[in-house]
This record gives C-alpha cells, structure tokens and sequence, in this order.
C-alpha cells in the first residue's frame, strides 16, 4: 500500500511548509484544503489515500482537510510509427498505439505526484 507513503509525504511537507511560514509572525489555525495534482501512471488509489491521510493528519492542523485531485494524463509515444497524443488501455497491462496498434510505446508525464497549493485559516 504506497498511498500510506504518499500520504505520510504529503502531511509531512504540508507541516514543514507552514513551520517555515510561520517564522514571518502569522500563525496557521487550520489547513482546510489540500490540493494534489496525480498521473495516471502513479496508480495511486484515491480514496486509500484519502483514508490513510485521514488517519495520519490526526491531532495535527491538517485535520478534516478536504483533499482534491486533478489526474493528470499520460501522452504515449509510439516507437514505431511516431505517434504522440492520447491512448485507450483496454486494460492496466495491454496498451496500443491507437495507429498501428504497436505495444512499443513510451509515456511523457503521468507519473507526477504534486501538492499543487493549499488552504489555510490563520489564527486572529
């Protein structure tokens, strides 16, 4: 279960980020939103890292947060007939050129993994 790391990754670097702003006097009440950005490649199953988030951030100012995830889609590029652009996987393991229905294919991006921004509420 690599949503458990992801997770932890996530809490860590959102707390550290605020640790370092508070140093200029504001003080974070509350991290209310959490805004992920996902590649398809990661595999990475939502709602378990939804979970597993959720059981981490407790007791800390990540509590409650809401998580949102924007996926973000691999380009396929065929090896043998230059393709670029979109592919439909008939399953997780067979993908075709939708040209020529090659399986030498390479992926640009998809596999990203990025805390795009978050919400915060400051104490008064």
């Amino acid at each position: 279960m690599h949503e458990l790391s992801y997770a932890t990754s996530i809490l860590d670097t959102i707390l550290n980020t605020v640790k370092e702003q508070e140093k200029d006097g504001k003080k974070v009440k509350k991290v209310s939103e959490i805004n992920l950005e996902v590649g398809k490649l990661t595999f990475i199953n939502i709602e378990q890292l939804k979970f597993a988030f959720e059981v981490i951030a407790e007791g800390t100012i990540c509590e409650n947060a809401k998580i949102n995830v924007k996926f973000i889609k691999p380009l396929a590029v065929c090896r043998d007939c230059g393709y670029v652009g979109d592919i439909k996987a008939e399953d997780e393991f067979e993908i075709y050129c939708p040209k020529c229905n090659s399986m030498n294919l390479k992926f640009k991006g998809g596999k990203e993994f990025n805390i795009k921004n978050i919400v915060v509420e400051f104490e008064d």
